[in-house]
């Protein structure tokens, strides 16, 4: 997930399955990750905020023909939330924690159970 998260997955060798990117770094425009995507999903979600069709988005890259790039008009960064809860268990969440590094999420029963708590607690059942 993001940017940078996406390019240096790139350059280890291993292309993520769904990208989601906003083409901004620590608030910087930058040009999108060059690294290949079969499908392209737009989604608009503000900065701050998870959408309902930042959500649809995830979900819908989830479910269809990999790898694909999910490209956000606004704000990425919290779409990690919704893509935990997504994803089918055994999968890997990777998101930028910004000045510290890379936080790795592996997607069990209990990640799945705590985003749910917290995409409920910002605003109910999307």
């Amino acid at each position: 997930m993001g940017d940078r998260v996406t390019d240096f997955a790139h350059q280890i060798g291993r292309d993520p399955d769904v990208q989601v990117v906003d083409r901004v770094e620590r608030r910087v425009v930058r040009d999108a990750p060059e690294v290949p995507y079969s499908r392209l999903v737009m989604a608009k979600n503000p900065a701050g905020s998870i959408t309902a069709d930042g959500i649809r988005a995830v979900r819908g890259a989830l479910r269809g023909k990999k790898p694909v790039r999910v490209l956000v008009d606004g704000e990425e960064d919290l779409l990690a939330i919704p893509s935990v809860e997504a994803a089918p268990t055994g999968s890997i969440v990777i998101y930028g924690q910004p000045g510290l590094g890379v936080v790795v999420v592996e997607v069990d029963e209990r990640a799945k159970a705590s985003v749910t708590r917290t995409l409920r607690a910002m605003g109910g059942d999307r």
